[in-house]
Order: structure tokens, then sequence, then C-alpha cells
């Protein structure tokens, strides 16, 4: 992609639960170095920085760039344009090869989380871990601090600060981290929202500021929502939306959902679009990265028949923004190119739900009960 700029790599800073630093989200994995073996300064002003830093400058996108890439390219949202829209002070010609500050933050202190979603790993979800049998370190981390004040030293610049997990409100990291931002900075939360809001430390900082954006990531409701989220309780993300609506009303507070467009959805799309209707919540969809089980263009012609027509649903019964159309649009002229599912790409399908209804064993059989459209086909 030529005539590609970010600031991200100037003004952005993602620590991942292992220590690794990269300058958003969706910069390539494990480029630029770790926090076990190297100090924040370091990493960020490295020649591997500075390399990537070239490179856009010149208008090009470097590897380390990808992700964005590949999601602008299917139409959907990017970390570059979020980065970019919260700095639109940035040049990026005359930026230099050196790092200037965090003005967005995402530190992912560790993976302590409540659920073992479906479409999760133990990379990510310290719940899994424990299904697995995988040993992982919840602890707090021996560069929480130094992490904490080289964000306080910019204090001032700090313009964003994205609480991700795990589960933001289950890592306690997060209260402090709260307390060396700025009280005008704006606080994105991405949350699972099933956490015990009226007794979190977190949940009351956040009560008393008045910028915050609430990303809250489900894509399913009721019984199929306990089915994809597995350890959530449906009655509690209601009473949570509830005080989160709340704080949208009185505290100026901003949000809406955030899901991911994936087989377990494809064909209630009308479903929880009118549930996020009826709440006045938007929804900002992402396209699936991971696993491929769940990408509805596996299975061949008839599961893409059927998402082809909810999608059809979608749009006669409900009203959709620009960008929702251009996704589902999108996703709909891959499907007419599908051809008949093989035997192998469905056993791929069963061996799925079975593994998931393995490790969630009171969900067993529950697939073929709440897709059952699917299960035929299984």
């Amino acid at each position: 992609m030529s005539n590609f700029y970010c600031a991200a790599p100037w003004r952005g800073l993602h620590i991942n639960p292992r220590g690794n630093v990269k300058t958003c989200c969706a910069g390539n994995p494990n480029m630029l170095g770790n926090l076990n073996e190297h100090t924040i300064v370091e990493i960020l002003n490295g020649d591997k920085l500075k390399e990537i830093r070239a490179s856009i400058q010149a208008g090009v996108a470097h590897e380390y760039c990808g992700n964005c890439v590949n999601r602008e390219r299917n139409n959907g949202d990017s970390e570059r344009r979020w980065h970019n829209s919260i700095n639109k002070d940035f040049d990026y010609i005359t930026a230099g090869s050196e790092y200037h500050y965090p003005a967005l933050i995402d530190v992912r202190w560790n993976t302590t989380c409540n659920q073992s979603c479906n479409y999760c790993n133990a990379k990510q979800s310290s719940k899994w871990a424990n299904l697995l049998g995988q040993h992982i370190d919840i602890n707090t981390r021996h560069y929480y601090e130094d992490v904490c004040e080289f964000i306080a030293q910019h204090y001032d610049q700090v313009k964003e600060v994205a609480l991700v997990g795990g589960e933001p409100f289950l890592l306690k990291e997060n209260a402090r981290l709260l307390d060396v931002i700025p009280p005008d900075a704006v606080v994105t939360v991405i949350t699972n929202l099933s956490a015990d809001l009226e007794h979190s430390e977190i949940f009351q900082k956040l009560k008393t500021r008045r910028k915050v954006g609430w990303s809250i990531s489900f894509d399913n409701i009721e019984s199929r929502f306990e089915y994809v989220r597995y350890g959530a309780d449906w009655n509690r993300i209601l009473h949570n939306l509830d005080l989160v609506q709340e704080l949208i009303q009185n505290n100026g507070h901003w949000g809406g959902i955030h899901a991911v467009y994936n087989l377990y959805n494809a064909t209630r799309l009308v479903e929880f679009k009118k549930f996020a209707q009826s709440r006045g919540l938007s929804i900002v969809w992402q396209d699936l990265n991971w696993p491929v089980e769940l990408d509805i263009r596996t299975y061949g012609s008839e599961i893409a028949s059927l998402a082809t027509q909810e999608i059809d649903r979608l749009f006669a019964a409900c009203e959709v923004n620009e960008v929702e159309r251009s996704l589902f649009e999108h996703a709909r002229s891959q499907y007419q190119t599908a051809t008949s599912p093989s035997t192998e790409q469905l056993t791929k399908l069963k061996k799925f739900v079975e593994r998931m209804e393995q490790y969630h064993p009171d969900k067993q059989g529950e697939f073929a009960r709440l897709w059952p459209e699917f299960g035929d086909l299984l």
C-alpha cells in the first residue's frame, strides 16, 4: 500500500501480557522487543522502530503494518485510522526518527479473564489456560512500575488510553493506570461487561471521568450468548448495561457493542441488530481473524447461502450504517463464489463443536439445538 502513513510508531504504546512492546495492537507481533529483556525507552527508540518509521515516511507500509493494510482492503476498520484520528497534528514527513510520546496507550497487564469464549484461547484468557491445564502468570509484572512511571512522565501528552484484558475490570493494575493519566484523557474500555461492576475500584474511578467510551464485546444474545461467551450470565450483562447506559445518559460517556462477524451470528444478524437498537446501542463490526472454524467462507455454498439470506433480511428489516453495509456487502460478494461443501469441511466444523462442548460439558448438544440450521448439515 503506497501513500501510507500512521502516527502509531511515533505516538503509540501497546504492551501485551507477555511483555512484548508494540506501538499498536495490530502491529506485527514480537518485532520490537520485550520488557523482560530491555527497558521501554530502549525498545521505543530501537533500530527496528526507526526502520518502520523510515518506511512510513517514504509513504510505504512496512510489514509491521500488514494487519491494518489487510483490514482496510477488506473494508474493515483499522488501528491505523484510530491512531491518526487522535493525532490530527501529526506530520509524518517532519516527524523525525525518534519516539515522541504515548498519545494512545494500550497496556495489557496479564490475561486474567472470567470467560472461556469459543473463539478465544489460552494466550488471551486465564480461564482457557486453566481448562487446558496450562500454567500462566497472572501476577503483577516486574516492569509494572517502570511502565506507569514512563506514562506519568508524559502525563500532559496522553490523549487516550484503552483498558483491555484479559478482562480489564479484573486487572487491579488498571486502577493505578487511571491515576497516571490526565482527567481529560479519553478512556476506551474494551470489556466483556460480565464482572461485578458495582464492587469494582476501576468502575468507581471511571464514574468520576467524563470522557469514557465503552466498547462492549459480545455478538449474540440470551442462550446463544451464554454458549459462545462461556462463563458469562446474560442477566448480569443486562444489569451492567443498565449501569453503563446510566453513565452514557448522565456523565457524558458514550459507547456501543463491538462484535465479531462469524458463524455464530451469521444467521442471527437481525435478532442481534434489533436487540442493539432496543437498547440504543450502535454496533461496530469486526471481521473474523481466528479461528478458521468460525469463518463462514470455510464451509461452502450451503452455509454461505444461509449467511447471504440473513444479510438480505438485515438490510430489509433494519437500518444499517454505511460501514455495516460495506462490510456485509463485501461478505455477500465473497459468498457468491462458494462451491458445494466437502465432507472434510463439515467434519472440521463438527470437530470444532465437539471440542468446545468437551471443555464446556454443560453445553453438550447445545450447538445443534441453538443453531438447528447448521446442526442439520452436521
